[in-house]
């Protein structure tokens, strides 16, 4: 799996992403965005959002990826292919290690075009993202932001 992410998850980065996390803020979404634009590899077919489970986005009112995806296709011109499906729940990830994660079982809907880019908001630990791509067959994965330790490749 190979990870681009266009900022590290700490001071004024990691606030846009919690205002468009919990918040649903779009201008959050519009200055992440611009940053990953920059990074979407030349041959990229289109980008597949890596979707938030469905009862936090009904309790918040958004998934980040999905419009993280939406500014970065209007940025690039790519197409946003929904073709992933997250469960009902998983428990939060937020403040646990590697370890301790059990990744969400995603199923696929529709065909993912070869070449697609997965985007999602915060890489931490990769097992989210992993998990993803497994389900996909995406190798290449995109992101807001990314923990400032460990390496995904």
């Amino acid at each position: 799996m190979r990870v681009a992410s266009g900022l590290i998850h700490s001071g004024p980065a990691r606030r846009l992403v919690h205002l468009l996390k919990y918040g649903g803020i779009d201008a959050a979404a519009m200055l992440l965005a611009k940053v990953m634009a920059g990074l979407v590899p030349a041959d990229a077919a289109a980008l597949v959002p890596i979707p938030r489970a469905l009862l936090r986005r009904v309790r918040y009112g958004v998934d980040p990826a999905h419009r993280l995806a939406r500014v970065v296709a209007a940025e690039t011109g790519l197409p946003v292919v929904d073709a992933l499906v997250a469960p009902l729940w998983w428990p939060s990830h937020a403040g646990s290690d590697r370890h301790s994660r059990n990744p969400p079982q995603f199923r696929t809907v529709g065909q993912v075009p070869a070449a697609s880019v997965l985007v999602d908001d915060v890489l931490t630990t990769g097992a989210t993202a992993a998990a993803a791509a497994q389900a996909t067959g995406s190798s290449r994965v995109l992101t807001a932001t990314r923990a400032d330790s460990g390496s995904f490749g």
